[in-house]
């Protein structure tokens, strides 16, 4: 009959096989799971006893989850814990959170927690501009792709800084931006300043750097 186990009691088993082969691998062989799952479902042993009885008490979930959280200090786990149940975090968040606690070991958990999920809530906005045929011509002239797509590049972060730009990428003559809102307000103040759509500021902005550029 099939039996309902907690994380914990596999955890326990997997140790015990370990101990008996002496290997990841070889664990990972016999009871046909990968040898970085098996790590992970080790890992859980490693947990501070406070984590361990979230598990048991199926308060919290996760064999990924249990890995991330073991490789903090006894003292930041239950804190990290107790904010993935309360606030139903998921393993992406967690691992964020361990990693930036990794890097970064003189700020404090409750902290770094703050830090990720405030950065997890921030709103991205996706800005396409094209480039008339003929302006990105005159852009381009000799200039190899990837320096046209530096120039504009570089055209851009004159309006918006790096820091409100998540992604920047150049499709043919069309300008992909994803930005922070603070950018996209940056965006929409130039078109506006420029007295043109948003949709024809790519237009505009390189018209204007070759204005200055080409006197």
């Amino acid at each position: 009959k099939k039996k309902d186990i907690n994380e914990i009691e596999v955890a326990e088993e997997i140790s015990k096989l370990y101990r008996e082969y002496g290997s990841l691998n070889k664990v990972a062989s016999f009871v046909k799971l990968s040898p970085e799952m098996v790590r992970q479902i080790k890992s859980l042993n490693t947990l501070e006893n406070g984590v361990k009885q979230l598990y048991i008490s199926d308060v919290l979930k996760g064999y990924d989850i249990g890995y991330r959280i073991s490789k903090l200090q006894e003292k930041d786990q239950i804190i990290l814990a107790k904010y993935v149940t309360d606030k139903n975090l998921i393993s992406e968040d967690v691992r964020a959170i361990a990693k930036y606690k990794i890097d970064n070991p003189r700020t404090p958990i409750e902290k770094v927690i703050s830090k990720v999920i405030q950065s997890k809530d921030k709103k991205i906005y996706v800005v396409y501009l094209g480039i008339g045929k003929d302006t990105f011509e005159k852009l381009s002239g000799g200039i190899k792709n990837k320096d046209i797509e530096k120039t504009i590049r570089a055209i851009f972060n004159s309006v918006v800084p790096y820091k409100f730009i998540t992604h920047f990428e150049l499709n043919g003559r069309v300008l992909i931006l994803k930005v922070l809102k603070e950018g996209l307000g940056k965006i929409r103040n130039k078109a506006k300043e420029l007295k043109v759509p948003l949709r024809k500021l790519g237009e505009a902005l390189t018209k204007e750097y070759l204005e200055r550029n080409t006197q």
